[in-house]
């Protein structure tokens, strides 16, 4: 029970940041030390799988799938964002600079421990470096304008989830880049149907295949990845600070009561990653 009430908590956390454009849900899978599991989960609907669907043999199919790890990570993510999406539309548009402040020392405490007990040879840091860069320009992209046609929604959905896996790489700030961010947050609000269940198919396309890439670099190259998936949450930073000169992080413009403000949501965002880790620690010890 233990074990199952830990991954509903993860899901709830997964999908609080993967409303948020600038927050990767890849990365709360990172630090609660669910991130192979969540992978191993979703290789298991291989080809074995749908074979085996599609022919009938759905007992078959299904006793392979590791429904006691994804049923309550599932659950707790769809619970997070159908309930947080209006929430998350709000504070975005009242309390912007705080709730980026908040992201932003989440993903400094996410980076600190990423880092915690890491070799770091020369290539290692080259490769975090090459991260952070490619990154820093990919979240600096301008956010184009968009159609809305459902084959448009299945591609923004591939690319999307494959981002979401990915630490460091938000997958609903690619959906803003793509000109859909708003579209869909309004769809899940809406509860528009057509449009959501065309976002899920392109998404689960895009995580079966991104997946099993990620995991054998894991397999093969395990410090290499994590230096990379490192420097991706390091250049990532740029689209979380909260002030920005156009696409470029600036200086707050007036020290007022809001930096203050910024600068304590900065504090509780950092304290946060870190009691997350503490509390899944003592979970997965207990069960």
């Amino acid at each position: 029970m233990k074990e199952l009430l830990r991954y509903l908590l993860c899901g709830l956390a997964m999908g609080a940041a993967d409303v948020v454009p600038g927050v990767s849900g890849g990365t709360i899978a990172f630090i609660t030390g669910i991130y192979d599991q969540l992978l191993n989960g979703i290789k298991a609907f291989n080809m074995t799988f749908f074979r085996r669907f599609f022919t009938g043999r759905w007992k078959e199919a299904f006793a392979d799938i590791p429904w006691r790890f994804l049923l309550p990570l599932l659950l707790g993510i769809g619970t997070s964002i159908f309930s947080l999406a209006r929430l998350t539309l709000y504070l975005l548009h009242a309390w912007p600079e705080a709730l980026w402040a908040f992201f932003f020392g989440l993903i400094i405490s996410s980076i600190l421990l990423m880092t915690r007990g890491q070799r770091m040879p020369v290539l290692n840091v080259l490769l975090l470096a090459v991260g952070a860069v490619a990154a820093w320009f990919i979240t600096g992209a301008e956010a184009m304008t968009a159609t809305h046609e459902l084959p448009r929604i299945f591609i923004a959905g591939f690319i999307a989830l494959c981002a979401m896996i990915l630490p460091g790489i938000s997958g609903s700030f690619m959906l803003v880049v793509m000109g859909q961010y708003a579209y869909l947050l309004s769809a899940v609000v809406q509860l528009n149907i057509p449009v959501l269940l065309t976002f899920i198919a392109g998404g689960l396309c895009g995580l079966m295949s991104f997946s099993r890439a990620l995991s054998a670099c894991f397999k093969r190259f395990p410090s290499q990845t994590n230096a990379v998936l490192i420097g991706f949450m390091v250049g990532s930073l740029r689209t979380v600070w909260p002030w920005h000169d156009g696409t470029m992080p600036a200086l707050p413009p007036v020290m007022d009561g809001m930096v203050f403000l910024a600068l304590l949501t900065c504090l509780c965002g950092i304290a946060l990653p870190l009691a997350v880790q503490r509390i899944a620690v003592r979970m997965s010890q207990s069960s």
